[in-house]
């Protein structure tokens, strides 16, 4: 009723769209092409408009790195060698519904525990998965279902939408303002040493506090407080399915050293450098291999968080780990970066406008994260028949 890795023809020498698989997202129903390579020939996944692909290497599976494939003007493309490809049946399985189904715990579980390699790079068994059994219903049911369910994903995708919108406006607000300098009264605005009148530069150490998380490395516990990395901060956000589990003593300890409060703004610092959120302590939490900055008002942190997201920050931080074997961005380095400080009216002015920007996006993040867990929730129901559709 489904088909895995499906034959897709190719001709070789052609360019087709391509999809690598840091490019799927579990937050994320679809994924679509956004380069084309020329087809070699040789390995890859395979597929075309509507197919699943279904990342099979860890640590991709345990994070649900499975998305529909959505190609821009295109049948049929290829991708990582690290995807395996599901397609429906015509007439027997939805298309939609298959995306569903192959991202639940029904597949992903089994998937799991089927993988076999060295640790660290591992990856499950396409002989075990293609031998998994289950009892679909009725196509018509089937429609029902992935109908129920991609109004969750709708609601999930049009709160994307927004946030990157407001994002957007904000970035675009933080250039105006302190690239291209046309901030509120600039047209009168006096000039001393080529900076206006009350600004300064200082190492980011003066104008807010610098620390980081812990250099240990607790054991996972069965419950307790997530361990947020680097790796956990995505798209301005707290990724928690991405921490694991220490103890509530591991947590005091860390807490000590770095204990978060809402406004302090996180920047990973090994590994991927440069990501960067504002932390909503709305829950227990503590970070590794994360800097923090603590600029003690929303005033500071509105500017700062822009600031260390400009394409002038994050260029610099990119020069800096370049070369090394291991990206790493050092505390001492960061607490001695000279930034540019306005004039305490401007950062009033801006902090005015971002913060509710910032609240915002947080609040519409909650909402998807609270969307995808309701989606998830139902899903077993619908199946079993508990939930009628």
């Amino acid at each position: 009723m489904i088909a895995v890795n499906p034959v897709v023809k190719l001709t070789k020498g052609f360019s087709y769209p391509f999809i690598d698989i840091d490019k799927v997202e579990k937050q994320y129903k679809l994924v679509s092409n956004v380069e084309e390579r020329v087809f070699d020939g040789q390995g890859g996944s395979r597929f075309q408009n509507g197919d699943v692909v279904f990342s099979r290497i860890t640590p991709c599976l345990e994070n649900r790195k499975i998305a529909q494939v959505s190609l821009k003007g295109e049948e049929t493309g290829f991708g990582s060698t690290e995807f395996f490809v599901f397609r429906s049946k015509k007439g027997i399985t939805d298309p939609r519904f298959v995306y569903y189904f192959v991202s639940s715990d029904w597949v992903v579980l089994p998937a799991i525990n089927s993988m076999t390699g060295a640790s660290g790079r591992q990856r499950a068994d396409r002989g075990f998965v293609e031998k998994l059994k289950f009892s679909f219903p009725p196509i018509e049911k089937q429609t029902r279902i992935a109908d129920i369910l991609s109004a969750y994903d709708d609601a999930i995708e049009n709160n994307n939408r927004r946030i990157a919108l407001l994002e957007q406006a904000a970035r675009e607000l933080y250039r105006e303002w302190f690239v291209r300098m046309r901030f509120p009264g600039h047209e009168t605005a006096m000039f001393v040493n080529g900076l206006p009148e009350g600004w300064e530069v200082k190492r980011l150490g003066e104008f807010s506090h610098v620390t980081d998380g812990t250099h240990d490395t607790p054991k996972e516990a069965d419950s307790g407080v997530p361990l947020v990395t680097g790796k956990c901060i995505k798209d301005g956000f707290v990724d928690f399915d991405n921490a694991y589990l220490i103890s509530e003593s591991d947590h005091k300890a860390i807490s000590r050293r770095s204990g978060l409060e809402s406004g302090d703004i996180l920047l990973s610092n090994i590994g991927t450098v440069g990501s960067i959120c504002v932390v909503e302590y709305d829950r227990e939490f503590s970070v590794k291999n994360v800097i923090i900055l603590k600029p003690k008002s929303a005033v500071k942190t509105a500017y700062l968080y822009y600031l260390m997201t400009s394409s002038y920050v994050q260029d610099i931080l990119s020069v800096q780990t370049n070369g090394a074997s291991q990206q790493f961005v050092g505390l001492t380095f960061m607490r001695r970066f000279k930034v540019l400080v306005p004039g305490n009216p401007i950062l009033d002015s801006f902090a005015e406008i971002i913060t509710p920007i910032l609240t915002e996006k947080q609040v519409l993040h909650s909402k998807s994260l609270n969307l995808a867990r309701q989606r998830d929730m139902i899903l077993p129901r619908l199946m079993s028949g508990k939930l009628e559709v």
